[in-house]
């Protein structure tokens, strides 16, 4: 079996967390269309039920192997397991922080360092 994710989206009412550990309570639904053929659609949907409040989506094709029989619970989990591991990845790169661009430690931002040989 071959999982395709076409679509991934997030979407976060609230900044992350300061702390370093946490802890998501997830209510979670897999839909799936084309169940009698080789190539599945599916929508899974994460939705957290406490802190953190966020939704998230990834839609995507399962490609079936040949004589490879679809059994929705263990295909489900799968697909749980890999969401999971996205929404992390994702919650981790989409932290917040700041940069100060004005700090002396940075020479060569600013139109004074621009060469005198460009002209418009």
């Amino acid at each position: 079996m071959e999982i395709y994710m076409n679509k991934i989206g997030i979407i976060k009412q609230d900044i992350n967390p300061k702390n370093s550990t946490l802890n998501l309570d997830i209510d979670w639904s897999v839909e799936y269309r084309n169940t009698d053929q080789d190539e599945i659609n599916f929508d899974i949907i994460l939705k957290s039920c406490e802190n953190f409040n966020f939704s998230f989506k990834i839609e995507g094709i399962l490609k079936l192997d040949l004589f490879e029989y679809f059994i929705q619970e263990e295909i489900s989990q799968i697909l749980f397991d890999k969401a999971c591991n996205v929404l992390m990845d994702m919650i981790s790169i989409t932290r917040q922080s700041s940069h100060d661009l004005s700090n002396s430690d940075l020479p060569y931002i600013g139109s004074e360092n621009i060469s005198n040989t460009l002209y418009n």
